[in-house]
Formats: C-alpha cells, structure tokens, sequence
C-alpha cells in the first residue's frame, strides 16, 4: 500500500445547500442590478447566462446570437456587464467555500472520520504502529507569503467577500428565525450594493508597503487564532504534547528584490516595523482578554513567592501602569500580572521614557508561564492561555520572519565590485577567492556600487541591524534567485558576512532545467568548502534548497520540469544524508498547474523518498492565500491537510521504483522538452502569435502587482516573468504552459506501462491528476475566438498544432486513467468547475471584442478590458 493509497471512509451525504446558496446570493444580486443599473439590465444578464450554458451544450445558434449582441454592444454598455458577470462568479467562489466549511461542520457533527484529516493520519500510523513521538520531534512546517503579479484582487472587494461569507454562514444556521433572516437578507443585498459600487480595479498600481499589508490582514483576521486551534488539534488527534511549535510562517513581502525596482532597505525596514506592530498589537488584544477572565481570587489559587516578587518588581518598574489603580489588584493576582504584562507590551510597542518593555518574545512567554503555573486547574491551563503561549511561541514580536531573496547576477555584480578580483576570475578562482576571505574575515573593499548591487549591500546592512534590534528569526535567510553556480552561494554568504549579517541562512533557488540538474553538483562544491560547513553548524547543521517551479516549467515545459525537479530533490536528499545534513526542501509553488498548483496534500505525498523527513518549506501567493485563509475554518482545513500529508509522506514508505519506470519518465521529459522548446523558443514566429492570441500587453497595464512583469523590460519568453506568462495563457482559455509537449511524448510511450505507473507510482498519480485538471479548465472553444486577432499568415499554422497536441493529450490522459470524460471519477469537482462557465464564457468573448477595439485605437476600451482580466481571474481562481 502507497501513501496515496491510505483508506479513507466515503465523504458524508452531500447536501444541496451549495445549489440554495448560489441560488440565494444570485437572487440576492438580481435585486441589486434592477435597483442600481434597472430591470432591463438584469434581464439581459440572466440571457446571457442562458445563452452561455446554451453554447456550451452545442446550440451553435445560440452561439453565434452570443457574439453578435456582444460584438454590438457599445462601449459605455460594456461595463457593467463584465462587472455584473465578475461579480457572479465571486458569489460563487463564496458559495463553494461555505460549502466547504459546512461539510467540514458535518463530518464534525456526525463522528465521521474525513479524509486528509489529522483523525485519518492518526488511524493511519497507529495500524501500522507508528511511533508518532519521534515524528513530531522533527516536524517543522513554514508556509511562506509571496506578494503575486497577478493577484487581482482589491482589499476594498476582499472586505466585501469576507462580509457576505459571513452573513451567508450566519443565513445557514438552523436557529435562525423569519425576522432575523429578513433582516440578514436585507443586509445581504447592503452588502451587494456597496460591492457593486466599488471599483473592482486599482486606480493606480500597489506600493510593495500595500501589498505587506494585505498579506498582514490575513493574520489578523484569521492565521493568529486558527494556528493555536489546529496545534490543539494535532494534540488531541495524534495523543501528543507538543514542545516545540511545529507550523510557522515566513513572507517574502518587502524583501523580494529579484527584478523589482521598488524593493530596497526601506522596504524591508518598513516591512519589518509593520509586522513587529502587528504582531504586539495582537498580543496585546489577546492579553488584554486573558486579564479580563482571569479573575481568580487569592483565597483559591496559590500565590508562590516568585509570583509576589515578580508582582513587586512589575510595580516598581511600571509605575504608570493602569492595573496599580485597580482597587482590588492585591486580591486578584493574576489579572495584576497579566495587567502588567499588557502594560510592558505596550511600552515594547510605543516606549515610554525609562520603563521596561520585553527585550524579546521569550521573556514574555516566562511571564506567561508564571502565569499559567497558577491557574490550578488543567482545565484553565489547556484553555486559553496556552493558546496564547502557542501564539507566542509560533509569531513572536516578529509575526512572520521575511526572507530577502535577489537574483544570482546581482549577487556576482555586488560581489566584483567589493572583492577585489572576483569579476575577472573563472570558477575555481572564484571559489579559492570566496573561501579564503571566509577564513581569513576579510572584508573587501568598500564601495558602493550603486543599481541594484548597491541596495543588496544596504540590504545586507539593514538584515544586520534588525537581527540587533528584533532577532535573528525576523530575517531567516536570504533566497539566491536563478543559482547556476556554487560561486553564487558562496558570494551571497561572503557579503552578508562582511556585512555582520551572521545569521542568514543561504537558500539555492534552482530554477531553469539546466540548474536542477546541476543542483547536486552545484551543492557538492559547497559542502565542500569548510567555511560553509561551519556555517550549516551554526543553522543546526539545516541546509534550505529552493526548487522553482514556475521558472522550470516556463522554460521546458510541464512534464519534463515535474521529472526535473523529482530528481534533483531525490539526488538532493541522498546527498545531504550522506554527509551528516539536514535538508529542507523550499517549494515555490503557485497556483496554475504549470507552476506547481493543485492540491498540496497528494503533492507531498508523490515526493521522492527520504525527501521530506518531518520538514518542509512551501511559498503560498495571491488567490492561493484568499482560498486557503477566507476564513478560520478553511484555515484549519487547509493546514491539517499539510500537516497530515508532511506527516505520512516522512512515515510511510513509497514502492519501489522500477527501473523502466524511469526509463519512461527520462524519455517522456525529452520528447515533450523538445516539442515545447521548438515552439516556444525555437519558433521565430511564436512569440508575435503569443502577443496576438494573448493579452499580454495589456495585463503589463493592469494596476494588480507592485512587481514588472518583465525582469528586463523586454517582450522576449525569456526575460518574461513566469507568472505573468501563465497568467495570460489562463485568460484565454488556452492553458498551454500546463499541458503542451504531454500529448506526444504521452502517445508515443507504452500505454500499459503509462497505466501501471498511474496505478503503482504516486509521483506518477499526481502529475496525470494534475494535467488532467489543467486540460479540464482549458476550452479551446472558447480560445478559438482569440484567434481571430492573430495574423492570417501565422493564425492556422500554430493553432492546428496546438489542437492536434491537445487531442492527442486528452486521448491519452483518458486512456491512462480508463474514464470516458476528464473528472469523470470526480463529479462534486466537475460539476462546481462546470457551473462557472456560463459566467466566465461572456468575460472571454467580450474580451477578444475589446481586444480588437483597443488594439484598434480605441481607447475607451481599455477600462472595460483590464475589468474583463480580473473577472476570468476570479473564474479561473489558480491563475498565476
């Protein structure tokens, strides 16, 4: 039995609640429209609706009636249709996750075990007697926020989302009566109104602080309180104690360098200040309503002497401290102390001339537990305050420690300008260069270089002066971008060590295809070099590798950057364990399937043997975090399903891997490399049809990301950034970056081989599941339309390619899995993807029609346009 083969019960009955709450928020918006854009508009919508569904069940008439009106429709008319149909599918995306959280409810209710569940693990590893003890001694899961170029979505629209979930969850309660639905309606269609107002689109693009602060608000609104209630979970599932917080989270908002202008020392020391506030003022609040519950009398709780000389020393150094003004302080001790601690929290904040605040998190968490160890009860002792202890433990005074990350060139730029030497110098010299500074301590020369070598150096000074002032754990590690070469390491090492900056961790990021393949080696001429041995020492002997699907797939395609980055990680793991190393594999995952998207659960679980090891380091950016964090009880979902699957893939054994298996593997990443490759890159002609087909252009106008969407400010596939390149292949339905090459190298191979390895081989599983998932969502029906916009000379040549390969892929993916219709073993999944297409089909074709328009000359189409991008975005949902 495979990981992926672990029982699980049959969901629970499903309920036709998504269908009421669709058909509730629908009604709810139709009332809106006939008050705020009148009756005619909001029977015209509905037809479009109708008519979409119509066309997408074959009724070409109903097709061609679809085109003309849009095509007629004048541009001041355009608007509020693209709104009207953006804002359907939002309602929808609401409504699923409601349905989520309520499924979640019932399996809770009735004693039923779900699947992927911390329950189901735990009946797992204790049939197959499992010591969970030492599994835990070593769990350690980081999820680290990115800010997303594409990520379209306002915090303005995100508070509304947020506000109709949440009368839609209150409308669901069952004690709810007819006057109070009424009113919850009332306020529902309040709500809908006020949405409808708000400009969906950014007047202007976001500042890098903007972007800091929306991934913030998902700490505060949801990520502080769901942490502690999935930490009590995995105690309670899994009979453990945990001593050691075993989920943290990292950001790379205000430290991402890599191709962006705007992101210096400024921003980080901002980002910093920003999250050291965050987090106190939460602590505080937290604090504040412990002191309030905690009322225990003196007369029934032991009061220790440390405790009354802790309660002296509070007084004597907070002398203007609100709690020495209550009247019955003396009687109540525990409110006292933690009155005080509130008070010193607040001096760490915002200090207060000469009183004290907390040096660190850790001299809070001692007031805590002198806390704790007088409630007298373990019931009060697992309740509350040990929540807050987690919290402590799990955010600090930093909240979330913020990785720098700068590509490779910048590095060798910085590192020529202030190593006398090293700009001149091949390999091996350059290596001999770095590794005698390294021992010897010196420090170059100084200079500044100026561009972007010269804010890395400020940078670099900057993460030195916040490991003074708010710890080393506020900037972890520094993500070396585009690694080619153990130099590149090594540099990064040197300058942050010349600038004092001694706790940075180095982390590798490889990316192209050529890098990973490399990677094994490129690690090897590290771990060779005694000085950054010494260095891994000092991190616990703990070695981080990046592994970047976004650029791998970008740059071979799919299949051969999925069998790419399996083996590096493999020869990775094998390596590091050889000599002694813990390693950490960092995933720089998205959301589309071409960059590593999909459902991380199945994906831990298909990782290569000895590759996960109870650690484990995942990037987690735009629509990702709004759909995993919409709210506490997603929250909760999602990361018990990490921690489930980190848990399994360290404890349970894959098959083994037979060597024809990989045989099939090697020959299916050549085949379709060079079939993506040749027309990608290869094709002199592709990229003008790219820019026809696509709206790349214009997605570069859209105020959605602080971040270029070119590294250089060239239109070249290569100087693209991956992101942005798959985002506009999902906007016109086209999805080649996650599927293109599959068809041929899949149809060429043995299919009862390709069959065995689905069924036998979980990395196998989970790249067929994820290509069919790809394949599902695109509809070149719909593409087709784009193709109008291209040039005659170039249109039907590249277009009867794309649609040979994706016949041929499609063929095969059904053959492999044995169904007649992709998702057929998945029906909730296709029918919920189905329902979204009536509203996202008009988004597309009145996309191709504003297209032309705009790339006519008109203007005035622009607006509309840029509204159309972020409607199917929120279709799509993983776009980028």
């Amino acid at each position: 039995m495979t990981r992926l083969d672990v029982p699980s019960p049959a969901p629970a009955q499903a309920t036709d609640g998504l269908a009421q709450d669709t058909a509730l928020l629908s009604d709810a918006l139709n009332s809106v429209l006939e008050e705020q854009a009148g009756r005619m508009f909001a029977s015209r919508l509905q037809w479009l609706f109708k008519t979409a569904a119509a066309v997408r069940a074959g009724d070409e008439g109903a097709a061609e009636r679809l085109v003309a009106y849009l095509r007629g429709v004048p541009d001041e008319s355009v608007e509020p249709i693209i709104r009207a149909c953006s804002l359907e599918l939002q309602l929808a995306n609401i409504a699923e996750e409601r349905e989520r959280a309520r499924r979640r409810r019932q399996y809770d209710q009735t004693g039923a075990t779900q699947r992927e569940s911390l329950a189901e693990t735990a009946q797992i590893l204790r049939d197959r007697n499992i010591d969970i003890g030492p599994l835990m001694g070593k769990l350690q899961i980081e999820h680290v926020l990115t800010a997303h170029p594409t990520e379209a979505t306002r915090r303005s629209v995100l508070d509304h989302q947020w506000d109709v979930a949440g009368l839609l969850d209150k409308l669901d309660d069952p004690r709810t009566g007819h006057a109070r639905r009424r009113h919850l309606l009332s306020e529902l269609r309040e709500d809908l109104t006020l949405w409808w107002q708000t400009d969906e689109l950014r007047r202007v693009r976001p500042k890098v602080e903007d972007e800091v602060r929306r991934n913030l608000f998902f700490f505060e609104a949801v990520l502080f309180d769901a942490i502690p209630a999935v930490l009590d979970e995995i105690e309670h599932e899994l009979g453990v104690n945990l001593v050691q917080p075993v989920l943290t989270y990292g950001s790379w908002t205000g430290g991402d360098m890599d191709g962006h202008p705007e992101v210096g020392a400024d921003t980080l020391a901002s980002a910093l200040a920003l999250h050291r506030s965050t987090a106190l003022t939460l602590l505080r609040t937290r604090v504040d309503k412990l002191a309030q519950s905690f009322s225990h009398s003196s007369l029934r709780v032991p009061v220790s002497q440390e405790l009354e000389d802790s309660l002296a020393q509070d007084a004597q150094e907070l002398p203007t401290a609100p709690v020495l003004r209550r009247p019955h302080r003396e009687w109540e001790p525990l409110r006292t102390k933690l009155g005080f601690v509130h008070h010193r929290l607040g001096n760490t904040l915002t200090p207060r001339g000469r009183e004290p605040g907390y040096a660190d998190a850790q001299a809070l968490a001692i007031d805590l537990r002198l806390v704790l160890a007088h409630v007298n009860s373990r019931h009060v002792a697992s309740g509350s305050i040990r929540r807050l202890l987690w919290q402590v433990e799990v955010f600090g005074f930093h909240l979330a420690g913020i990785d720098i990350r700068q590509g490779a060139n910048v590095v060798r730029e910085a590192t020529g300008a202030t190593l006398p030497g090293f700009a001149d110098a091949d390999e091996p010299g350059r290596m001999a260069l770095l590794t005698e500074a390294l021992e010897s301590g010196r420090r170059g020369i100084t200079h500044d270089p100026g561009g972007e070598a010269g804010e890395l150096l400020r940078v670099l000074d900057t993460v030195a002066l916040s490991a003074e002032a708010f710890g080393p754990q506020s900037v972890p590690a520094f993500v070396i971008s585009m690694t080619e070469r153990p130099s590149d390491v090594l540099a990064a090492h040197w300058l942050a060590q010349r600038a004092r900056a001694t706790s940075l961790r180095m982390v590798p990021l490889f990316e192209t295809r050529q890098a990973l393949e490399e990677a094994p080696a490129t690690m090897a001429s590290l771990y060779a070099v005694e000085p950054y041995l010494t260095h891994l020492r000092t991190q616990a002997n703990r070695q981080t590798v990046m592994v970047g699907y976004s650029d791998s797939g970008k740059d071979t395609g799919y299949v051969a950057s999925t069998w790419a980055l399996y083996n590096a990680q493999e020869q990775l793991a094998a390596q590091a364990k050889e000599l002694d190393l813990q390693l950490e594999l960092f995933h720089g995952r998205g959301g589309s399937p071409s960059r590593g998207g999909g459902r991380t659960y199945r994906a831990i679980l298909a990782q290569p043997e000895g590759t996960v090891e109870g650690r484990i380091r995942i990037t987690e950016q735009g629509e990702t975090i709004a759909a995993r964090y919409a709210d506490e009880e997603l929250a909760q979902r999602s990361l018990e399903q990490t921690v489930s699957a980190v848990l399994l893939a360290s404890a349970l054994p894959n098959p083994p891997i037979k060597v024809e298996w990989r045989e099939e593997m090697a020959r299916l990443s050549l085949v379709s490399r060079q079939k993506y490759r040749g027309l990608v890159y290869d094709d002199p002609e592709f990229i003008r049809f790219f820019n026809q087909i696509a709206p790349i252009a214009e997605l570069s106008q859209l105020n959605i990301g602080s971040r270029p969407p070119s590294r250089k400010g060239s239109s070249a596939v290569e100087s693209l950034r991956a992101i942005p390149w798959v985002f506009a292949w999902m906007q016109n339905r086209v999805l080649l970056t996650s599927w293109y090459g599959a068809g041929e190298s899949l149809a060429s191979g043995d299919l009862e081989m390709q069959r065995e390895m689905f069924r036998d081989w979980p990395f196998f599983t989970g790249l067929i599941g994820t290509l069919e998932m790809a394949l599902f969502k695109t509809d070149l029906g719909v593409a087709e339309r784009y193709l109008s916009l291209v040039d005659d000379d170039i249109a039907e040549r590249f277009w009867s390619d794309l649609k040979a390969e994706h016949e041929a892929v499609v063929e095969r993916v059904l053959a492999i899995t044995n169904q007649q219709r992709l998702l057929e073993q998945t029906p909730a999944l296709q029918a919920r993807l189905e329902h979204r297409n009536p509203w996202i089909d008009p988004l597309s074709h009145l996309q191709v029609e504003l297209l032309r328009r705009l790339r006519a000359g008109r203007d005035e189409a622009r607006g509309p346009l840029l509204a159309t991008i972020t409607g199917i975005a929120a279709g799509m949902r993983n776009t980028g």
